[in-house]
């Protein structure tokens, strides 16, 4: 991996996977939509309608892919501390596999298509319309190279140590939120409702257990005197 400040000496490294964001919020949301859904399936195969029952069924398999995917899946983070500053790089840690389920997937629903039509001759086209547009809809983003370049680009960020303005420890998430000044460009500045509370950047620094007294170590003594760390539950914004 190339670092921008490699010519300084590292003092520390680390690397971790780790969800950055609250799942519980996407867990109620598939939820909410899921467990009706699952209950409709029910009740239409215990009525004899095994095609209505299948469609619930797989309309829920793309739910349960979609939420996996958006809310779940887990980021790496590289860290490399210097004496001046703290290097990031970060990206998301998705499986080749997925992009081939996206290819393949409308494989699949062209077979329960063509299962439907011959166990049901008179089933209108345009009732499986729906799961044929989003078989479509699926293989052309798994088939899109930019896409899968776009989830799996390496995000960069850093600062300096004389810079940090606050540090928030949180040990039931494992990790250490870390903020400091931003110089909010000019041409940002009028679009912005109120630019006064947006002159702050930070980053989160994950750590494992067995990482957990070292970073933390290296935190406290990098931060300026006036620094301190404060301990406290972070809490997360909702973000896909």
């Amino acid at each position: 991996m190339e670092w921008q400040y490699a010519a300084e000496p590292d003092v520390m490294t680390w690397t971790v996977k780790a969800i950055d964001r609250s799942i519980l919020i996407w867990i109620c949301l598939a939820g909410v939509i899921v467990i009706p859904m699952m209950i409709a399936s029910l009740v239409f195969y215990t009525k004899g309608d095994s095609l209505m029952a299948s469609g619930f069924l797989f309309s829920i398999t793309i739910i349960i892919f979609l939420t996996y995917k958006n809310g779940m899946e887990k980021t790496v983070f590289v860290y490399r501390a210097t004496e001046e500053r703290l290097e990031i790089c970060q990206w998301q840690d998705i499986p080749d596999l997925v992009f081939t389920f996206l290819k393949v997937f409308p494989f699949i629903v062209v077979g329960i298509i063509l299962m439907a039509l011959i166990s049901n001759p008179v089933l209108s086209i345009a009732a499986l319309a729906g799961p044929a547009l989003v078989g479509i809809l699926l293989a052309s983003v798994g088939g899109d190279s930019n896409y899968k370049a776009m989830y799996k680009r390496l995000e960069r960020s850093e600062c300096r140590w004389d810079e940090v303005i606050e540090a928030t420890l949180d040990t039931h998430h494992g990790l250490i939120a870390l903020t400091w000044p931003w110089e909010i460009p000019q041409e940002w500045l009028a679009q912005m409702k109120d630019p006064e509370e947006n002159h702050t950047q930070g980053a989160n620094l994950y750590f494992r257990k067995d990482q957990q007294s070292q970073v933390i170590e290296l935190i406290r003594k990098k931060l300026p005197p006036n620094v301190k760390i404060k301990e406290e539950r972070i809490k997360y914004d909702f973000s896909g």
